[in-house]
């Protein structure tokens, strides 16, 4: 339960911390060359699952 505030210390982290909203994975995928996102239409209670196109 201390990634974020572990992250948070790290001066060249992003301190994302462990939940990863879509638009901060959209931008980290543009930012790495990758075209684009696709949610995937697996059905979990806790995660979501993407594709990235380069």
């Amino acid at each position: 339960m201390s990634c974020l505030p572990d992250a948070m210390g790290d001066p060249d982290s992003a301190a994302t911390g462990a939940v990863m909203r879509p638009d901060a994975l959209r931008r980290y995928a543009t930012e790495a060359g990758f075209s684009q996102t696709q949610v995937l239409p697996f059905r979990t209670d806790l995660f979501r699952f993407y594709r990235l196109i380069p």
